[in-house]
């Protein structure tokens, strides 16, 4: 179970706002030219957001039987600009989250998790998908396991991300972001 969820219009919009988010972490924030490893298959909006924030991608080959991202061809994907992974599991099939996981911990890497394709699924441990990374995305596409015709989430236990996943949702806003918070600094009208 993770602390916090953030509600949006697509699992495009989770993907979009989960890596505008990171852009803006305190501490360790992305920053144009970083490079993210990604799996070489996954759908065009895993992509995009990361393109339009101006990161690098580098594409790690899928293991033909699941068509995940194939983790022992993380290390060789691995540079010192790499800064992130985005994970992805396929059509309902898990990928080696916990695996990936480690990877990124072992490296010092921020880990988000497009789950919009497998919402409920589960990996061998009984651990479910959508709760391995910083920011895990859903979408709720009538194509999807769970449908409301449209409609994504964000799920994340850092408080943090929390408040920047509200305020960029909110096209900036912090009105509806709890007080304190690390995202701005309170001041006094006078």
């Amino acid at each position: 179970n993770l602390k916090y969820g953030v509600m949006v219009n697509a699992g495009s919009s989770a993907n979009l706002i989960s890596i505008a988010s990171y852009f803006y972490k305190h501490d360790n924030p992305l920053k144009p030219e970083d490079e993210v490893i990604v799996p070489a298959i996954s759908w065009s909006t895993t992509y995009y957001p990361l393109q339009q924030y101006g990161l690098k991608l580098k594409f790690v080959d899928v293991e033909l039987d699941s068509f995940n991202i194939d983790c022992t061809k993380l290390e060789e994907a691995l540079t010192p600009q790499t800064k992130i992974i985005v994970a992805v599991s396929i059509l309902g099939n898990p990928a080696a989250l916990d695996q990936i996981k480690r990877f990124a911990e072992e490296h010092g890497l921020y880990l988000m998790e497009d789950n919009c394709e497998s919402l409920g699924a589960e990996l061998p441990n009984n651990l479910k998908t959508g709760t391995f990374g910083d920011l895990n995305t859903f979408s709720f596409f009538f194509s999807h396991h769970i449908a409301t015709m449209e409609g994504g989430m964000v799920l994340t236990d850092d408080e943090e991300f929390f408040h920047l996943l509200r305020s960029i949702r909110n096209h900036g806003w912090t009105r509806n972001v709890p007080t304190p918070s690390k995202i701005y600094d309170e001041k006094d009208d006078d």
